[in-house]
């Protein structure tokens, strides 16, 4: 797969937010990878939309019904994923950069997932997500 969408590049492009727009306009129409981190993160990011009044509970049911249209569509795609050899690489990401770029466990895990997964670019609206993405040696697009 070619793009590799963090979380908040995800929901953005799902949600209307401030830079959906950005976000739409590097999607390419290559199948996007979803794994099972992407959908616990999307899902728990609207439910907290939710919670915080951002979102009624009507537009988080339509966003995750977009969503289950796409992955149906082949537009969202389950990538198989080693678990275990990314969260290796993810302790190895965390170990080498953490302490430099300040990354968080998701954020990290996400990187070893992009990498794991051979994506060509990858898009976060997190800096500090990017940072550790340029010296994990990924092409980052600016979201």
């Amino acid at each position: 797969m070619k793009l590799y969408l963090d979380t908040s590049a995800l929901v953005s492009l799902y949600y209307p937010e401030s830079r959906s727009e950005r976000i739409a306009a590097l999607v390419d129409g290559s199948p996007l990878p979803f794994s099972s981190l992407h959908e616990l993160e999307t899902k728990n990011a609207l439910m907290l939309k939710a919670f915080r009044e951002e979102a009624s509970p009507e537009a988080v049911r339509e966003t995750l019904a977009a969503i289950e249209t796409d992955l149906k569509g082949g537009s969202l795609v389950r990538p198989t994923v080693d678990w275990a050899e990314t969260f290796r690489a993810a302790v190895n990401l965390a170990t080498k950069h953490s302490r430099h770029v300040g990354t968080r466990s998701l954020d990290v895990l996400h990187v070893a997932l992009a990498q794991a997964i051979g994506t060509e670019r990858f898009v976060s609206t997190d800096d500090r997500q990017k940072a550790l993405a340029k010296k994990a040696g990924l092409n980052v697009a600016d979201a």
